[in-house]
C-alpha cells in the first residue's frame, strides 16, 4: 500500500501542468528587451534628426531654385516671396510664415509651436532687410537684392535638439555647424562643414 501511494503521488505531479514562467526566463527577457531599446532609441533619435536636417536642405535648395526663377524674371530679388503651400485643389498660397517677412517654418505647413527647423531668408547685403517688398507695416523695403542668405536653425527642444544649423548664400556657400549660427555670421564657422 505504500508504493501504491507513490505512484498515485506521482501521475499527480505529471499531470499537474505547470503555467507561466519561471523567475530567471522573465529576467532573460527583461534583459532582451533592455538591450533592445539601448540599441534602437539612440538609432531612432539619430534617424529623426538626419530626416529634419534632410528636408531642411530640400527646401533651402527648392528655394534657391525659386530664387533663381524670381532673378531670372526681375533681374533682382527683391520682392521674392516663396512659396508657402499647395492645397489639395493645387491652389498655391505665397508668403512667409511670420509677420517679419523673412521666416519660413520647416516641414511646410508648420508653426511656430511645432516647427522641426526655422528659416531666415534675407538680403545678403543687409540681413536685417528681407527679401519682400515691403515691410509688415506696409513701408517700403530697403533690401537692394542683388544677393541673398539663407538660415536654417534646428528647434532648440524635442528630437531636433542636436541637429545641425545651416546656411546658405546666393554666392554660392553651403554650410552646417553643430555649433549655434547667426545670419549676420559669414560662414559656419571652422568646424563646419559643406552640404
Amino acid at each position: 500500500m505504500y508504493s501504491n501511494h507513490r505512484l498515485v503521488g506521482k501521475r499527480l505531479s505529471y499531470n499537474n501542468n505547470d503555467k507561466g514562467f519561471t523567475l530567471i526566463e522573465l529576467m532573460i527577457i527583461v534583459v532582451i528587451i533592455s538591450i533592445l531599446a539601448a540599441i534602437a532609441i539612440p538609432s531612432y533619435r539619430q534617424y529623426i534628426i538626419r530626416n529634419a536636417e534632410s528636408e531642411a536642405q530640400a527646401q533651402m535648395k527648392q528655394l534657391e531654385v525659386e530664387l533663381t526663377r524670381w532673378r531670372a524674371s526681375a533681374l533682382t530679388y527683391k520682392g521674392f516671396v516663396p512659396q508657402k503651400s499647395i492645397d489639395s485643389d493645387g491652389v498655391v498660397t505665397y508668403g512667409y510664415d511670420e509677420t517679419d517677412n523673412k521666416t519660413i517654418y520647416i516641414p511646410k505647413g508648420s508653426t511656430a509651436t511645432n516647427y522641426r527647423y526655422k528659416m531666415t531668408l534675407v538680403d545678403g547685403t543687409d540681413t536685417t532687410n528681407s527679401l519682400a517688398s515691403t515691410d509688415t507695416g506696409g513701408n517700403v523695403n530697403n533690401a537692394i537684392g542683388r544677393s541673398w542668405k539663407m538660415l536654417a536653425e534646428p528647434k532648440n527642444t524635442g528630437t531636433t535638439k542636436y541637429a545641425k544649423y545651416m546656411m546658405s548664400t546666393s554666392s554660392g556657400l553651403r554650410c552646417q555647424s553643430s555649433n549655434s549660427l547667426s545670419i549676420t555670421d559669414a560662414d559656419c564657422g571652422t568646424e563646419s562643414q559643406e552640404w
